[in-house]
């Protein structure tokens, strides 16, 4: 893979201790041979790299969250979808056979990504 500054990788780290769920960070610095910036101030290994592109969208898939939102599905176009209303759960099916959904804008800002294995390494489930 070419790296260059200023595309966003999807990462991981190894670990002695456990898993690492896979990040997305943007590059900052890709001059050394082995080792790459990233925004968060880390310094990672290039084969640590799972995915890379110059559009954050091309990283983020069903499953992970947007803004806080879940998406529920992603098109061929890169368009993303997510539950309209979100009190409700993410694929709640409807007696059509249909999913209630919303496309997120073509302009549409993205602030912030938590990817589906962050959220499941972190989350407490209530039993």
């Amino acid at each position: 893979m070419k790296f260059e500054e200023g595309m966003y990788v999807k990462y991981t780290r190894g670990t002695i201790n456990g898993y690492v769920p896979p990040r997305i960070a943007k590059i900052i610095d890709c001059s050394d041979n082995d080792l790459i910036k990233i925004d968060n101030g880390q310094i990672i290994l290039r084969n640590d790299i799972l995915k890379s592109s110059k559009n954050i969208i091309d990283l983020v898939g069903v499953g992970d969250f947007v803004n806080g939102m879940r998406i529920i599905a992603k098109d061929s176009d890169n368009r993303l979808y997510v539950a309209e209303d979100l009190g409700q759960p993410y694929d709640r099916e409807f007696s059509n056979g249909c999913f209630e959904y919303t496309l997120l804008d073509k302009n549409f800002e993205i602030k912030s990504v938590v990817t589906k294995e962050q959220f499941d390494s972190i989350k407490y489930e209530v039993k």
